[in-house]
Parts: structure tokens; sequence; C-alpha cells
């Protein structure tokens, strides 16, 4: 990709986000129920979507659209991976019964397993990489606020972030979580 077209790409990119993030954003949150991360999430990945589309050298002439579109798809796949889990999920009142201690050793074994699980994973992130965790997901900074701390664009903290993910995804995948 010439820098030009990257010049033209990076344009297009500051544009839409300035102008549909917010609104895109409660579209979103309107249709997950509230789920702000959720709805975050939907939002990110479709700039993401249109930065990979533009950096392919696909024209997209009418971004608006193209974004809506792209998050209503995403806001589809969140709910059926919500549906989903909830059909998996065990209600705890039932699981007491299958458990010798009752609720209160099930809530004591689930929260030490994730809080393992969780410090296991943050302590296999880069340097870099436990800053992003530690403002987007501790202290729930905006990716705008990010993109100044960081001095870089609001697309590459989108895209380090969802890279971020994908990894503790794999990592929750190889420790033989679902």
């Amino acid at each position: 990709m010439s820098k030009q077209n990257t010049k033209n790409t990076n344009r297009i990119l500051s544009e839409c986000f300035e102008e549909y993030r917010i609104k895109l954003f409660n579209y979103c949150l309107a249709r997950l129920d509230g789920a702000r991360e959720d709805a975050d999430d939907c939002v990110q990945d479709s700039f993401v979507v249109l930065q990979q589309k533009l950096n392919s050298g696909e024209r997209v002439e009418n971004p608006r659209a193209f974004l809506y579109r792209t998050a209503d798809n995403f806001v589809r796949r969140k709910k059926e991976e919500k549906s989903k889990a909830m059909q998996r999920n065990v209600p705890l009142e039932y699981a007491e019964g299958l458990s010798p201690a009752g609720a209160d050793y099930l809530k004591a074994v689930d929260k030490t397993d994730y809080d393992l699980l969780a410090e296991e994973l943050i302590n296999t992130l880069t340097d870099d990489e436990k800053v992003l965790y530690d403002l987007r997901f501790v202290r729930r900074a905006a990716v705008n606020d990010i993109a100044a701390m960081l001095d870089i664009s609001p697309a590459a903290v989108s895209m380090r972030l969802k890279r971020l993910k994908e990894k503790v995804k794999m990592k929750v995948f190889e420790k033989g979580g679902g």
C-alpha cells in the first residue's frame, strides 16, 4: 500500500471514527439491552473491518451504512453467543444438588479458579499489553482516551485491543477453557 493510500485510509478512518463512533455505540447498546462492553466490542470490531477493507484497497461508497451493517452483524453474533451460553449454563440452585458441599463450595471454587487463571494470563502479557489491559479493562478508559495517552490513532488502539483479546482467548483455550 502506498503512502498516499495509507494517509487516505487513516483520514477516512479518523473521520468516520469521530462522526459515527458514539452513534454506532448507542445503536449497539440499545440492540444489546445495555451491555456496554459488548456494544463497545461490536463498534471496535466494525471499525477494524472497515480498516481492513480500506487497507485491502477496496472502496467503501457509504462508510456510515457499511459500519451500521457490520455492527449489526456483530450484534447478532453477540446475541447468538449469549443465547448459546445461557443454554449451556446450569443455574446455581440446580448445581447445588450436584455438589456435596453446596453452593458455597461452588462459588469459592469458581472464584478461585477464575482468579488464578486471570493472574496467570496477565503474567504472560508483554508490558505494552499489560498497560493496554489496565487502561481498557481495569480503568475502563475509552478508546479515544487511550489513543491520546499512548499518542497513537484510535484505529491503532482498536486493532491492539482486538489482538489482545484474541491472544487472551487463545491462552484460555490452551488452558482448557471454553
